[in-house]
């Protein structure tokens, strides 16, 4: 499991940091880098696909987007998605999205999930996997009785 990190790029779970508050989108140039995507470029690309060829994706777009810029045909990126159907669309709540996400990966650990498939049994915070709505790069997860 990795954690991406505009600060300090790519960080494993039990890696000590220091408390900040910075993200990724920040209108920041670092040396000739115009901003933090600039900066990193395609070293957090390089550092998750150096060990992984499957990529189960659970950040929120402004990081997901780190990655997605140099994705190549040869990894498995599944992305998993949390929302809610409205009006005959998946309507995705930031903060219930980010909430579903946390749980997701207490729910990865605890389990010890190793395939993207087993990935579609999870039943947290009242979402489950929707197959009429997902594909082999995306995962959907509706919020039940929404």
């Amino acid at each position: 499991m990795w954690i991406l990190s505009g600060f300090y790029g790519m960080l494993r779970p039990k890696q000590g940091i220091t408390p900040y508050r910075l993200e990724m989108q920040a209108r920041l140039s670092v040396g000739e880098a115009k901003d933090l995507y600039a900066f990193w470029g395609d070293r957090l690309y390089k550092e998750l696909v150096r060990e992984e060829q499957v990529v189960l994706n659970l950040a929120s777009k402004e990081y997901s987007k780190a990655i997605e810029l140099y994705l190549k045909q040869e990894i498995r990126y599944v992305t998993c998605v949390f929302g809610s159907l409205q009006e005959g669309k998946v309507k995705v709540k930031g903060t219930e999205a980010k909430m579903a996400r946390g749980e997701m990966v207490r729910w990865l650990s605890m389990q010890q999930i190793e395939e993207p498939e087993d990935v579609r049994k999870f039943e947290g915070l009242g979402f489950s996997y929707c197959a009429d709505r997902s594909g082999p790069g995306e995962y959907v997860f509706l919020k039940t009785g929404a």
